[in-house]
């Protein structure tokens, strides 16, 4: 499950359980340069690049920057292209309105011939696939699903689209909805996702999966005759460890099995040869822990090649031009390991034999793309201390070149030092983490320290400016870290055991043990720090949200050592998230079901040991959050509440498993802000 974790104009705060301010909305300017300090209205004014693809020829690329707007409350997309050899960008159909709800995914393409690029853009109330050209004129409309458009592809020749969308509401339900006797019944099945294909100028789509099916991705054979996709016979959180490989006639008929299997089998990609399909796989386990595999199989069916690297979880790759190797990115596994467990690089995965190469780094790499000649790799490169730009790898001589510059503010921003760090555990285990001092911060002075733990369980911290949020907008990060640095506190992002860096063995060694072992292991950072001389034992505190947001609660009611803490999304009772949450099978692999395992769930679960806090406590929820639903949170603020603890609590309207809102996000990082900076003294 991984607990990590249209908009009105005007918002205020979010509501809350104490007294404060209500901020009003206002635009905010960039950070102006020279200024030292990173606060959070500048954190706000920081744009991330959200998509990229190099076109076809090699020679331009096309990437989506988004950026805050308190004004409209929402996260704006904009278009840009720039020569591979770098210069001004220069932005397209700035009319368009980029699909951003609730955050901005524009599923971004070429045309074949390269004459056009194309995104998921609102049209009305619906996503629709819009094409731009690039040369100049008027965007192109080019699909009307009524339900919109949710990934689509170009076929080979460009004369197609094939895309993802949704069944049409049944008339009678559309009729119940209207005159609102409509009732939601628990477990029904949703709409299937299915594929549609039309011709180019024509308004005509043709839908070609059965209805029994809900896809989540599709790749064109490159000779255009047939479409590979993944699917599962069911929704919700659970389907995608129940996807399977499917090839369907570009004409229709009835589909074929190429990956039948249980377990996880998406995100198929055909070789530019045709003759085989790579696809992530957990290989026939339909396990949250188990690792999620490059593999391959023949695209005529037969059994399928894993290519495991040591475990690493495949977040992306690209087959090379010549169909022998294939360019993936990755975290955990062979190349993300002890002090590269905070970078992501980019592999290159020899079909033949397996043998893998790191190709670049150390750094953190998104949205992979390359050149129809293979020479160019175009991709979002992220370093220790910033937000990332666009980066461009020349193949045979490895030379990587930047082409952007999205945050130029940054460039005079003092934004402290950020470096891994290991210690050992109580056990013996090296473990890992991140840590950032503040900028100048004076040479043999003790500084307060702030633990930021993450969520997960399985996930983990990588470079950048927001250690956790690098792959999506980061401002959906809790804690302003840059500014809290900037204002004189060291941060810890501890690794432990439990998360990504340490391979399937890592992950299973807190199954029945959460808050034990993993516990322990941040502890033992934190006193590593303080026998070092770089923290004041006597200034601590702790955060984090989701599965960081249970550590934070478990911390507190562990030690007194803290003397502030902040807990986001988080759990505090176990069991409410088997019997609550859209993923409470996520609970039953680490725990078993809560009738099967009573005493480990109340013995794990914070709440049973709230009458032992004595560290003040903040804690923040959305409102609708699915994920880690808010009644844990209630439970745990009226329990210490009662008890005399000194606990707070903020609600935010709307807000699910994260903040998408930019006034909410806002809001929430100030308070953190000044929670720890009323509790904390600092220098």
């Amino acid at each position: 499950m991984k607990l990590h974790l249209p908009a009105a104009v005007t918002v205020v705060a979010a509501v809350t359980l104490h007294s404060g301010p209500i901020l009003a909305p206002q635009n905010l300017e960039g950070l102006r340069p020279g200024k030292a300090r990173l606060g959070v209205d500048d954190l706000m004014a920081l744009r991330s690049i959200v998509d990229v693809r190099i076109a076809p020829d090699g020679e331009r690329v096309a990437y989506v920057v988004s950026t805050p707007s308190l004004e409209k409350n929402e996260h704006v997309p904009a278009l840009y292209v720039v020569a591979a050899a770098g210069g001004p960008p220069r932005r397209l159909a700035e009319a368009v309105h980029i699909f951003n709800t609730p955050s901005p995914a524009p599923r971004l393409q070429w045309s074949p011939e390269g004459s056009m690029v194309s995104v998921i853009a609102l049209v009305g109330s619906r996503p629709q696939v819009v094409a731009i050209p690039v040369s100049g004129g008027e965007p192109r409309q080019l699909t009307d699903a009524p339900e919109g458009v949710f990934g689509y592809e170009w076929s080979p020749d460009g004369k197609r689209l094939a895309y993802l969308t949704r069944d049409p509401m049944p008339p009678d339900e559309a009729l119940r909805r209207q005159d609102r006797s409509f009732v939601v019944r628990a477990d029904a099945a949703d709409r299937p996702t299915r594929i549609a294909i039309q011709a180019i100028g024509s308004g005509q789509a043709d839908v070609v999966t059965p209805a029994t099916q809900y896809v989540d991705s599709l790749s064109w054979s490159p000779n255009g005759r047939e479409i590979a996709y993944s699917a599962a016979d069911k929704s919700g959180f659970m389907a995608a460890y129940s996807t399977k490989i499917y090839g369907i006639d570009a004409n229709g008929g009835a589909p074929r099995a190429i990956v039948d299997r249980s377990g996880m089998n998406t995100g198929p990609r055909y070789s530019p040869d045709g003759r085989a399909i790579a696809f992530i796989s957990t290989n026939g386990r339909a396990e949250i822990m188990a690792p999620r595999s490059l593999t391959i199989a023949p695209s005529s069916g037969g059994p399928p090649r894993v290519f495991g690297l040591d475990d690493a979880w495949v977040n992306e790759f690209v087959w090379a031009r010549d169909s022998r190797s294939i360019y993936l990115e990755a975290n955990d596994g062979t190349f993300a390991r002890a002090d590269h467990m905070f970078e992501q690089p980019i592999v290159r995965v020899s079909v033949a034999d397996g043998k893998a190469e790191r190709i670049n780094g150390p750094l953190v790499a998104f949205d992979i793309g390359i050149s129809n000649d293979g020479r160019r790799l175009a991709y979002k490169s992220v370093d220790a201390r910033t937000m990332g730009d666009l980066q461009l790898l020349d193949v045979a001589s490895g030379r990587a070149t930047t082409i952007s510059d999205v945050n130029p503010e940054l460039r005079d921003a003092v934004v402290g030092n950020l470096k891994p760090i290991a210690w050992r555990s109580f056990d013996g285990m090296q473990i890992w983490g991140l840590l950032l001092t503040p900028p100048n911060a004076p040479a043999g002075r003790r500084l307060p320290l702030l633990v930021y733990v993450h969520g997960g369980p399985g996930g983990g911290f990588t470079l950048g400016l927001f250690p956790q949020f690098m792959h999506i907008v980061p401002q959906v990060d809790p804690y302003p870290t840059p500014t809290l640095a900037a204002d004189g506190f060291a941060i810890l992002f501890p690794m432990p055991r439990g998360g990504a860096g340490y391979g399937e063995a890592g992950q299973r060694m807190i199954v029945n043990a959460w808050g034990k072992g993993d516990y322990r292991d941040i502890m033992a950072g934190v006193d590593k720090l303080v026998a070092d001389g770089v923290a004041d034992p006597d200034r601590l505190g702790v955060m984090g949200a989701s599965y960081g947001g249970y550590m934070t609660n478990w911390i507190v009611t562990q030690t007194g050592r803290f003397k502030a803490a902040s807990a986001g999304a988080g759990l505090s009772d176990l069991s409410d998230n088997y019997f609550l949450s859209e993923g409470g099978e996520f609970m039953a692999e680490y725990f078993g079901r809560p009738w099967e395992n009573r005493a480990s769930y109340a013995a794990h679960s914070p709440i049973t040991f709230a009458d032992r806090v004595t560290t003040p406590l903040l804690i923040q929820h959305g409102e609708v959050d699915p994920r880690v639903p808010i009644a844990g949170a209630w439970k745990f603020y009226r329990t210490l509440k009662s008890m005399g603890k000194t606990v707070e609590f903020d609600i935010y309207p709307r807000g699910g498993h994260v903040l998408r809102e930019p006034m909410q996000q806002r809001e929430q990082m100030k308070r953190n802000l000044e929670w720890f900076e009323r509790w904390i003294s600092v220098p």
